[in-house]
């Protein structure tokens, strides 16, 4: 796969990654009080509000330390994973995350380019998924693809390297709920013999 920058945007909640070598740096999408582009604490005094609301805010680095202190120290899951394509008409239930936690599996998502092979325009764009489970689970998983019209097992079942190198994947063998990783690129589809498309910049670019 071959990936190109994509100014489309990420499923609200779900985890949005950027590429690097295969391995993605992750942040959560959030939103949150900002001027002139940059985060800002509230104003004391102002929250919580009368309801108990406050905003959302970035996690300082203690918290971050924390957090995967506390990650370590999870039990790892035993992993595997397939890969499956599907249409962007297929992902719209296939990456909630409410069916996701169901019908227990966590997913690493791709979207190809409109013009890529395995693609197309509108309900016909394609998405490559990496579909993680335990394999205790697998009957269901193979249920729900199904339902989609989707047959799971043509992929190759690889085992998850519980030390794996992987970033995301260090992240879902220590979740112990399912997770959806959302590519910000989009990718393109060139096969063995087959050279790159060459592409300009755009005007927003």
């Amino acid at each position: 796969l071959k990936s190109w920058s994509d100014p489309c945007s990420p499923r609200a909640g779900f985890v949005v990654q950027s590429h690097a070598r295969g391995a993605a740096a992750a942040a959560a999408v959030r939103s949150g009080p900002h001027s002139d582009g940059m985060w800002s604490a509230p104003q004391p005094g102002i929250y919580p509000t009368a309801d108990g609301w406050c905003p959302p805010t970035w996690p300082t680095g203690e918290d971050e330390m924390r957090r995967e202190e506390e990650e370590r120290a999870m039990p790892k899951r035993s992993l595997v994973k397939r890969t499956v394509l599907i249409t962007a008409a297929q992902a719209e239930r296939l990456m909630d995350p409410s069916f996701m936690e169901a019908s227990k599996y966590s997913l690493q998502v791709f979207p190809l380019r409109e013009d890529t092979q395995f693609s197309g325009a509108d309900e016909d764009r394609g998405f490559v998924c990496w579909v993680y489970y335990q394999p205790r689970d697998e009957p269901v998983i193979v249920r729900a693809w199904q339902s989609e019209g989707l047959n799971v097992t043509e992929g190759e079942r690889e085992v998850v390297d519980p030390d794996t190198s992987i970033i995301n994947e260090q992240h879902l063998v220590a979740s112990q709920t399912q997770v959806c990783f959302f590519n910000v690129y989009q990718w393109e589809v060139v096969k063995p013999g087959q050279r790159e498309k060459e592409y300009k910049d755009g005007p927003n670019w």
